[in-house]
């Protein structure tokens, strides 16, 4: 005959936090490996963010002049909302000026991917080409300063 365990409140307690613990441990790892598989996935969209830092207002504005044409053709020829192509490639681009400081603009891009919605379509548009050299001339004399950063979207939140 075989005889019966016996456990103490105390070694319940025990027992029940240990296999809490090991179940939210587990489930951590779990959840842990899922996120860093979609972190890393370079598929996801492509987001470039360029902050920039104009000398003067009057550099500033002469930037959003010059951006404009490359904004209507962007929504014209790249975005879900304006282009005739089967696939999206523009997911968003827009121009912000800083409520802190009025000399620094922020221009946020977002493509479908990095390969052909940025580094294909978007960099070779003609407004965007014509645009570029002329920020470069900017940039040469020292008008405006750029950094910018780019990632891949994490599908955490939402835009």
């Amino acid at each position: 005959m075989s005889k019966a365990v016996v456990l103490t409140p105390t070694k319940i307690v025990l027992l029940v936090t240990s296999s809490l613990l090991a179940g939210f441990f587990v489930c951590r790892l779990r959840s842990a490996s899922r996120h860093e598989a979609r972190y890393t996935n370079d598929v996801g969209p492509f987001v470039l963010l360029v902050n920039m830092k104009f000398s003067s207002l009057a550099h500033r504005d002469t930037f959003l002049d010059l951006i404009e044409p490359v904004c209507k053709d962007v929504i014209a020829n790249e975005s879900p909302v304006g282009s005739r192509r089967s696939t999206m490639t523009t997911l968003s681009y827009q121009v912000a000026i800083s409520d802190k400081d009025p000399l620094a603009v922020l221009v946020l891009e977002r493509y479908s991917d990095k390969d052909n919605a940025y580094l294909n379509v978007h960099k070779s548009g003609g407004e965007f080409l014509k645009f570029r050299e002329k920020l470069k001339g900017m940039q040469d004399r020292g008008e405006v300063q750029i950094e910018g950063e780019s990632y891949l979207e994490t599908n955490v939140g939402f835009v």
